[in-house]
Formats: structure tokens, C-alpha cells, sequence
């Protein structure tokens, strides 16, 4: 099996521009666009779905009316690829016709009644969450032809690097809310003791610093820790950020 240098040249681009994302809920504006030029298909979606809620993102964008949507989550127990996802948690990239033959995807109501009025034939997915939670992924759709297994490939590769992308993503979320929240309940002095103590500075350095005593320093991480419910400098760091 042979990929083209130009797929693995563009994967390399698409995984580093997910290196920098830093806001989880722009996953899919800046994913999408790049996933359909890597792996080429009619359509690309961004999937949320849980027992009690269905959410995707289109791209092409308004290439998926709204009403759709309740189609999707009213016969979303049919699709072989949810139902893979949701019995083994394997997340890796797989195709309807790893599951169904044509004749047997035409007969289900996920078809008749949504894939067929979008113009879907084919679809490969991969899932991008932990086994257990609610079941987010892509899925790349055609109309004319079934995709490759170099596109599979393809995709299994870059499938860790964009999982890492993501969860950096959300510990950069939870390390603002969290900075968000001290600046709330600390002083301008003592977060700005708790960042350098983050950045690994001693006490001593820091006091060099801000200028001011060690002791002044100690006793600002006395207040730090008190106000964050914690015990020890890790402790109090922990509530900044979390480890990628």
C-alpha cells in the first residue's frame, strides 16, 4: 500500500494547524475543510451523538437543511457504523460496506428515508471519544464511489495526532476557566505568585522577582492555598492547568 506524497504532505499540514487549536468548539470550522481535501469526498460531517441528543457539522456548510437532523437521530439506532462504535469502542476509520452490502443499506429507514435524499452511497468514519460517553466522530460521505483503503489508512494515522490535538484543546479550556475563575477569588499578587510558581520558579526566585521577601511569598501561597482548597504547591498549580 502506497499514499501519495502530496496526502501525506497535506496530512502533515492538517495536523499542524489542529497543534494550535485552543478552543474545542472550533474543531470542526478548522478540521473539516482539511479532511475533505485529504481524503476527498462530497461531504464531511462533525457528529455528536448520544441517547438523547444528535448535533453535526456540515462541509460543505448548508449542504445539510436543519430538519434533517431530526431525520437522523429518529433512525440513528440503524446506522452499522453507531452501533459498531457504540458496541466494541474501537474508534478506528470504517465503511458501511465493511457492514452492509448495498442492497442491505437500501433497505433500512437511515437510508430511505436520509442518506438517499443527501445523495449518500458510501461513508467512512472514525470516532475521536473515549468508550462510554456520548459518541463524537467524522464521517466522510460520496455519492459515486466507495472509498479506498489507502484513505483508510490515511485516516488511522492521523486519527491519534488529531485526539491529541483535541484533548490539548480542552485542557487549554479548562486551564483559562480556571485561571478565569482564581482571578475571581485570588488577588492581582497572588495570581500572579501562582503563575510563576506554574512556570516552576522558587519562592526565592519569585520574591527576586516581585521584589518582596520570601516570607512575603510563602504567606501570599498560604492565602493561594486556603482559597483553592489545596495543600501544596502541585496542588494549587493543578487548579491552572491540566497536564496535555
Amino acid at each position: 500500500m502506497q499514499v501519495a506524497l502530496t496526502t501525506l504532505e497535506s496530512a502533515v499540514r492538517l495536523v499542524d494547524d489542529l497543534a494550535g487549536l485552543d478552543e474545542p468548539a472550533r474543531f470542526a470550522e478548522l478540521a473539516l475543510p482539511g479532511l475533505a481535501r485529504l481524503i476527498g469526498c462530497d461531504l464531511v460531517t462533525y457528529n455528536e451523538i448520544s441517547d438523547t441528543h444528535v448535533r453535526y457539522v456540515d462541509f460543505p456548510a448548508g449542504a445539510l437543511v436543519p430538519a434533517t437532523r431530526t431525520i437522523f437521530a429518529a433512525h440513528v439506532h440503524e446506522h452499522p457504523l453507531v452501533n459498531h462504535y457504540r458496541a466494541t469502542g474501537d474508534g478506528r476509520p470504517m465503511k458501511i460496506s465493511d457492514f452492509l452490502t448495498a442492497r442491505e443499506f437500501h433497505r433500512i429507514g437511515l437510508y430511505g428515508e436520509f442518506f438517499r435524499l443527501v445523495s449518500v452511497e458510501y461513508q467512512l468514519a472514525l470516532t475521536l471519544s473515549p468508550a462510554g460517553g456520548p459518541l463524537i466522530g467524522v464521517a466522510f460521505n460520496r455519492a459515486n464511489r466507495d472509498f479506498t483503503e489507502v484513505e483508510r489508512a490515511t485516516l488511522g494515522i492521523i486519527r491519534q495526532p488529531i485526539l491529541r490535538a483535541m484533548r490539548r484543546a480542552e485542557s487549554r479550556q479548562r486551564a483559562r476557566a480556571a485561571l478565569t475563575c482564581d482571578r475571581v477569588e485570588l488577588t492581582d499578587r497572588e495570581a500572579m505568585v501562582l503563575k510563576l510558581v506554574a512556570r516552576g520558579r522558587t519562592n526565592v526566585a519569585i520574591a527576586h522577582q516581585l521584589d518582596v521577601s520570601p516570607r512575603t511569598i510563602a504567606k501570599h501561597l498560604e492565602h493561594v492555598y486556603r482559597k483553592l482548597g489545596v495543600t501544596s504547591r502541585a496542588a494549587a498549580v493543578g487548579q491552572l492547568t491540566q497536564p496535555e
